[in-house]
């Protein structure tokens, strides 16, 4: 049975302000390496984003997506596909958005302040899906892990910058949610790529447009996890060494002991 890698979560120097390559640069890495697409998940404005605040909206989004656009059209001469998403930032937690486009971002100037419920019914509405980012990630910038809950369709699982501890809990508390594993890369640079520390997931079948992604995620349909060798996520005693806040129905904070629901599934 054939198999399709496609990496879910990488960065430009177009639009992420910690992204070190164009979008075009990457194709011919992804090929090389096996897969068979890529998805763009920029930093938006809340995040590490490099694009001015300032700017007028519609010029923003028009600049925010040319690391995209740049790779969409390097992967056309090779019939690589090339999917859209970016990933927004809160209070430390972050989330990757796919299924929704630039001109719906342009219609929406008032996204840049919707809350984590308010992201989710929206993005929802229009098709799409919302996938917290390396939930168990730590980090000078993290005070807090905020554990979305109830406002996310899927957990990325395994990210190629986490520890292998932290995405040892990352996969523990997808499972206990039920909810859909998936995995990236989180890469930032086309020069130093290792092909052996991609991660990314795998279906039987190609994915020909984003939305078939979100469907497989919404409607749990199975695919599976490509991991780095150094993310095996056999880690049974992996500790949380941050305070931990869960959010629930409508963004509201659960009184709850992640380490108990960890162990149990209720909080």
């Amino acid at each position: 049975m054939p198999s399709f890698i496609y990496e879910t979560h990488m960065h430009t120097c177009q639009a992420s302000a910690c992204g070190k390559s164009p979008g075009k640069d990457y194709i011919q890495k992804y090929i090389d390496a096996g897969f068979s697409g890529i998805m763009i998940t920029d930093h938006f404005f809340r995040g590490n984003c490099k694009i001015d605040r300032h700017l007028p909206w519609r010029q923003r989004i028009e600049l925010f997506c040319r690391g995209y656009e740049d790779a969409l059209e390097a992967g056309y001469k090779f019939n690589f596909p090339v999917f859209f998403g970016w990933e927004e930032y809160y209070e430390g937690d972050e989330y990757l958005i796919y299924g929704v486009d630039k001109q719906w971002m342009l219609e929406h100037p008032e996204m840049e302040h919707w809350s984590r419920a308010e992201q989710y019914r929206q993005v929802h509405a229009a098709g799409g899906c919302v996938v917290q980012a390396h939930p168990f990630r730590e980090r000078d910038y993290i005070q807090t892990v905020h554990l979305s809950t109830r406002c996310v369709d899927a957990v990325e699982g395994v990210n190629s910058a986490n520890s292998p501890e932290a995405n040892a809990l990352a996969v523990r508390y997808a499972k206990m949610l039920g909810l859909p594993i998936t995995g990236g890369s989180d890469n930032h640079c086309a020069d130093t790529m290792q092909f052996d520390r991609l991660s990314g997931v795998v279906f039987e079948t190609p994915l020909h447009t984003v939305h078939d992604y979100v469907q497989a995620i919404r409607e749990r349909a199975s695919f599976k996890v490509h991991y780095a060798a150094e993310n095996v996520m056999h880690y049974e005693n992996a500790v949380i060494h941050l305070p931990v806040q869960i959010h629930g129905e409508n963004d509201c904070i659960i009184q709850g002991d992640i380490k108990h629901f960890l162990r149990s599934g209720e909080f």
